[in-house]
Order: C-alpha cells, then structure tokens, then sequence
C-alpha cells in the first residue's frame, strides 16, 4: 500500500546515521538503542515515516548527534524482530526534507521540516540523456576492476529519479553524497554527478592500464 502524501510541513522523528539515503534508494537498519526502539514503536503508530539524516558531529551510539540540516524521509516497509531484542528494519527514501529547527532531544530527536520539491525534471531532460554514457563507462570500469562484467544501467528515464540513482552509485565519500543531496535542483544535480564521473572515469582508466601493463609484463 503506498504510503499516504506527504504536508509540506510537519514534524518528524530523525535518525541521525553515518549514511546518506538517497530518495528511491533501499536501507536496511538494525536497531537497538531504546531511544531508536522507542522511534521504531512511534512511527508504526504514526505514518511508518521518519528522516534519516547525516550526520554532522557526534555519534550515531550516544549522547544526541547534530545532523546535516538536509535528509531524506523514510518509509518503514519491513520490521523483524531478532534475538538480544534488536529489530531488522528495511526503509525506502522519499521525499527530501530541510530541518527548520530541532523541537526534540530526547529521546530522540524531532525536527520541524520542510519538505523539499523534486519538480524540474523536464528542464534537466538533455542532460540526463547525456551522462547515461558515462555512467555506463564509469560501472563497466568499476565491475571489470572487480573482475566482473557489465552491460548498460538499469535507470530510471526520470531525470530526478536517474539523479538519485547515479549518487547511490557514486564510490565517493559522504561529504560529496551529501553535497549531491542538497543540490536544490536536478539539473544542478546532474551538473555535479557529471563533474564526478568524468574525474572518476579518467583515474579507473589509468587503473585498468596498469593492471593490464602488470598482467602482461608477468606473461
């Protein structure tokens, strides 16, 4: 059952993780400190909907850690429950989401949010139909380095859709993943992961050349 449309505003339970969630993207999740136990029981109450968001110090066991101001909904799709009373959780990303202020700390926190629009895909169209090349080199280079084989990506036609896929994929580190998020556009979005992939391209080429002048010269 879809879950049901999302305010424009409203208050949210968070979860602050060393993870970005993409919208569209797949997370699995264990939880087991009370405080997240006590979110987990909260939202299937409620709407099965909290923010997952990075975070920006402070840690993800502990005392309440300060996020990025910019996450992702989640949607709870599975919940099992495991031995030591900890629970499997599968979440889905929604919609973006801005924090306009923290009204909770504890247990956990709750945000006052903003949800975000995803709705400049037409104007994003001629670049989404352009970095498809490269983002079909940059994974055939990445699955032949790994001594696999690949053939073209199974992404979306949607460019806000193929933006969130690309930055899933992306191997870069969680500052850039979470500069991807908060770009306010799709096109800004595509701009970006262009960028990214045309520097990742060039040094995945000259890894594959030196594996092959090291795989020839043992020959």
């Amino acid at each position: 059952m879809m879950p049901p449309e999302l305010p424009q505003r409203r208050q949210l339970p968070l979860f602050p993780l060393n993870t970005v969630l993409f919208p569209g993207a797949a997370l699995p999740l264990q939880i087991f400190e009370e405080r997240y136990k006590r979110l987990l029981r909260d939202c299937l109450d409620d709407d099965s909907r909290f923010g997952i968001v990075l975070i920006k110090s402070g840690d993800e066991v502990g005392s309440p850690a300060i996020p990025h101001p910019i996450g992702t909904v989640a949607h709870i799709t599975q919940v099992n429950e495991i031995r030591g009373d900890r629970y499997f959780v599968a979440v889905t990303g929604g919609r973006r989401f801005k924090i306009n202020a923290i009204t909770r700390h504890r247990p956990y926190l709750i945000g006052d949010v903003s949800v975000l629009p995803d709705s400049d895909s037409d104007d994003a169209q001629p670049q989404s139909e352009a970095i498809r090349q490269q983002l079909d080199e940059y994974i055939s280079l990445i699955t032949g380095l790994q001594g696999g084989w690949s053939s073209r990506a199974r992404a979306s036609s949607d460019p806000a859709a193929l933006s969130y896929y690309i930055a899933e994929t992306l191997l870069i580190d969680l500052s850039e993943k979470q500069a991807l998020l908060e770009q306010p556009t799709t096109a800004m979005r595509l701009e970006s992961e262009s960028e990214m992939l045309r520097r990742d391209i060039g040094q995945l080429r000259r890894r594959v050349a030196e594996e092959m002048r090291s795989k020839f010269s043992r020959q």
